[in-house]
């Protein structure tokens, strides 16, 4: 187990839990999932709109977005499920690193991705987005009834102007449910930052997500709100970093090859590394709003340009620019191991503050299962290693048994 301090000290640990290649597989799997299915149903939703799949694709490459685009309502529903399948899958995905952070923290380094992946999916697919979405009810609920009540000022033949007088006098209790209202707000934001690390951690249900949502942010809202902004800044930094070593050995291994292949390797990483940009062009253009001191560090340092090769190498650049394009997944992947990691080990920190209970101490559900599954395991096994001296112990009372009915056998046949 691995010794906590309870403070924002222990935060500073998730950049170095996060990078594992447990944790950062099953980051890389979950993005890429999620990634897959975003891009596929939004380029659903682009040409069911009527536009040119080149085009968009021209446009938009690996990151399209239909947000601004005139879509008809069956392509925005579309656009929709993009975006809820985008946030669901990752929502999954945070629960599957938050488990394995949480094993890795207990000691129990033989916990597998597999395990953790599912333990999310199998066993927390439902509360996990119940939790939020419970919250978002309550918040919707009491909105239909601020807007009924407000409904009833519209009656007509004066009774409208009275039942105003009556809700003007209820003002006090109009305020009260909108204080509520802004609450469940931020309860809603914290069982978004919370609710992986809550199930994951407690092994329990939607209700305790919501529970722990609403009695954390009572108990503990500036270690929240702090703990998160730091987190937020260690993402990033890790970001920066990995980004950064993983363009310096783009451009060790260009180089190495080019100086055993030539200029044929060297043109080859050129025309990969422009098909990326291309495929990626929207991120070029979000990364102009940061100085470029720091995205020429960890980014493109220049704009690439088409270049004709031979169709073998053109195949070549295609495969390698696949590549790229998962090892930038990869560079992506670790900001969100690094906020999971954090965001679990905030929840230990803060249940710890709040409640004076170490969950690293506790065996949850599936531990305690995989406990009893092992000691029956342990019995169906002893149990043949015991029957087994019995089954001697029969044969040899058997035997005399049979040796002296032979004897007497030879002895008639001799009289």
């Amino acid at each position: 187990m691995v010794a906590l301090r309870f403070d924002v000290r222990d935060l500073f640990r998730a950049p170095r839990i996060a990078f594992s290649f447990q944790r950062l597989w099953i980051q890389f799997l979950g993005l890429l999932a999620a990634m897959a299915g975003y891009i596929v149903l939004t380029y659903l939703a682009l040409v069911s709109a009527g536009a040119d799949f080149g085009q968009a694709w021209s446009r938009f490459g690996l990151l399209p977005a239909a947000s601004g685009q005139p879509l008809p309502w069956y392509s925005k529903i579309l656009a929709c499920l993009a975006v809820l399948w985008l946030a669901v899958v990752l929502f999954w995905t945070a629960v599957a690193v938050c488990r394995a952070v949480y094993m890795h923290l207990k000691g129990n380094h033989f916990y597998t991705w597999k395990e953790a992946l599912r333990f999310s999916l199998k066993k927390k697919a439902g509360a996990s987005v119940a939790t939020p979405v419970a919250i978002g009810l309550i918040i919707l609920f009491t909105v239909i009834g601020g807007v009924v009540v407000g409904l009833f000022g519209r009656i007509p033949w004066g009774v409208g102007d009275v039942l105003g007088v009556g809700i003007s006098l209820l003002s006090p209790v109009w305020f009260a449910a909108s204080l509520f209202l802004v609450f469940l707000g931020l309860a809603l934001a914290v069982s978004l930052l919370l609710t992986p690390s809550v199930l994951a951690t407690t092994d329990d249900d939607a209700f305790e997500g919501i529970f722990q949502s609403f009695s954390t942010l009572a108990a503990q809202p500036w270690r929240i709100v702090l703990y998160s902004l730091l987190l937020a800044a260690l993402s990033l930094i890790g970001f920066g970093i990995l980004a950064w070593f993983v363009k310096q050995a783009w451009i060790v291994m260009t180089r190495v090859l080019s100086a055993g292949m030539g200029e044929k390797y060297a043109d080859i990483s050129y025309a990969a590394s422009y098909l990326f940009q291309n495929w990626v062009y929207p991120a070029v253009e979000w990364t102009r709003a940061i100085p470029a001191s720091v995205s020429n560090a960890c980014f493109f340092s220049s704009d690439f340009v088409g270049v004709d090769l031979p169709a073998i190498q053109t195949v070549s650049a295609v495969v390698t620019a696949v590549f790229l394009s998962l090892f930038a997944l990869t560079v992506a992947a670790y900001p969100l191991a690094v906020l999971n990691s954090g965001l679990c080990i905030l929840f230990l920190v803060l249940k710890k503050k709040k409640d004076d209970e170490n969950l690293l101490e506790r065996k949850d559900k599936e531990e305690e299962t995989g406990e009893e599954e092992k000691e029956e395991a342990a019995e169906s096994e002893a149990e043949p290693k015991k029957a087994a001296p019995r089954k001697a112990a029969r044969k040899a009372a058997r035997k005399p048994a049979r040796s002296r009915a032979k004897s007497s056998g030879r002895t008639a046949r001799k009289k």
